[in-house]
């Protein structure tokens, strides 16, 4: 009933006569490193899986980070992000040109920018063919108090839907995802009818020449995923990225590949055709960060009892080699054999990880054999005073007289 209200609301304003921002139908072009063929981002907000995944992926790279803003100390928070902002955010327009490729806004508050970046966002992408990323959530498109709206900055001219402040709808409204433009590169990545329910968080309404890709499977027809190309840039809109209250989507098997695809797709660059390959792909790269991370935490212990981990130092630097090896194959494309490149990097980490623990075994040995001998030797002290006091002192007689009773 409320969804039906807003829209209708909605409808009585266009009637009225309202002003429709209409996106000229102009193709962006491919928007990459010329050097390195890599996509160069700012992203805001951290941490997040999306996130994490981006790390992972050697066709982006991380230029600078921010952190979202917490219910709990939301003004502090904008004071801390602020800083952030000053010190890592290009300090010109130009420098922003020469160094951007991209500018994901992940359910990030706009009070955390500078006005001025803000207009530069909006001429980057208009004027000189970036691309953008928003996603929603508290703090995307409408947004919902205490934070801000989007659609109250001048990104407002290039978003492809209209914002509505603090109209966020229900957790419990998880849906289906239904494709519209099965034709779409995005759209046709990955099955993404298969997916589990999806939760989106905001409520917006596209305006006119928003192209809707994937909408909510039921009679609302919600927005999921959706873009448009404005100017020379591209403007990608996706309700959650993260995966915010629906935990199954972000289960999903091909939840990484939603992610990256869609950042690959803001720049106009080709998606992988191959998923199968592509997906065990990006599967490595995660299995290869968590299980790198977790060798050099181990690493670190087993140094700290004088195992000589010097071997496997050395070693664990080859299967970088490996890796990057793979990211290059990755760069031009080659995925099958990038895909053969990670595999094998991958099965030498777990050769490493063995061989780790046996030095930690190693290294343990002497501390196992003197809590061993600690506690024998409190077992058999502690024997032989029980048996001085319970047993040996049988041997004793009484003595029936004394010299005091002869007194």
């Amino acid at each position: 009933m409320i969804f039906a209200h807003r829209m209708q609301a909605t409808l009585v304003v266009l009637m009225l006569g309202a002003p429709l921002i209409v996106a000229p139908a102009q193709a962006m072009e491919t928007r990459l490193d010329p050097e390195t063929q890599r996509i160069r981002v700012i992203w805001g907000r951290i941490p997040s899986s999306s996130y994490s995944f981006a790390l992972e992926d050697p066709r982006i790279e991380i230029q600078a980070s921010l952190p979202y803003l917490t219910y709990e100390k939301t003004m502090s928070d904008l004071q801390y992000a602020r800083r952030l902002a000053r010190i890592y955010l290009p300090r010109t327009y130009a420098s922003l040109l020469a160094s951007l490729d991209l500018i994901v806004l992940e359910d990030i508050d706009s009070r955390i920018f500078p006005q001025e970046n803000l207009f530069w966002f909006r001429d980057a992408v208009r004027e000189e063919g970036l691309g953008m990323i928003m996603s929603g959530g508290s703090q995307g498109f409408g947004g919902n108090q205490p934070f801000t709206s989007w659609g109250d900055t001048v990104l407002d001219d290039i978003l492809p839907v209209q914002c509505y402040y603090d109209q966020r709808l229900s957790k419990d409204y998880l849906v289906r995802l239904k494709v519209v433009e099965p034709a779409n590169e995005l759209a046709r990545s990955i099955p993404w009818e298969e997916a589990p329910r999806y939760y989106p968080p905001n409520f917006i309404t596209p305006r006119e020449g928003c192209q809707l890709l994937i909408v909510s499977d039921d009679d609302k027809k919600t927005p999921i995923y959706f873009y448009w190309d404005i100017g020379k840039g591209r403007f990608v809109g996706a309700q959650n990225m993260q995966g915010a209250f629906s935990m199954d989507f972000n289960l999903w098997r091909y939840y990484q590949d939603a992610s990256l695809n869609t950042v690959y797709y803001a720049v106009c660059f080709p998606l992988p055709t191959d998923l199968v390959a592509v997906h065990r792909l990006r599967e490595a790269w995660h299995v290869m960060a968590l299980r790198e991370s977790l060798l050099l935490a181990f690493l670190e212990f087993a140094d700290r009892f004088g195992a000589r981990v010097g071997q496997v130092e050395g070693e664990l630097r080859g299967v970088d080699v490996i890796r990057k090896s793979s990211d290059s194959l990755y760069l031009v494309q080659d995925y099958p054999g990038a895909l053969e490149g990670m595999e094998n990097a991958v099965a030498e980490l777990l050769r490493l990880e063995r061989l780790a623990v046996k030095l930690k075994e190693r290294a343990l040995l002497w501390i196992y054999m003197i809590e061993w001998l600690t506690i024998l030797s409190t077992f058999l002290l502690s024997g032989f005073l029980l048996w001085t006091l319970m047993v040996r002192r049988a041997v004793y007689k009484e003595v029936g007289l004394t010299a005091a009773d002869t007194g």
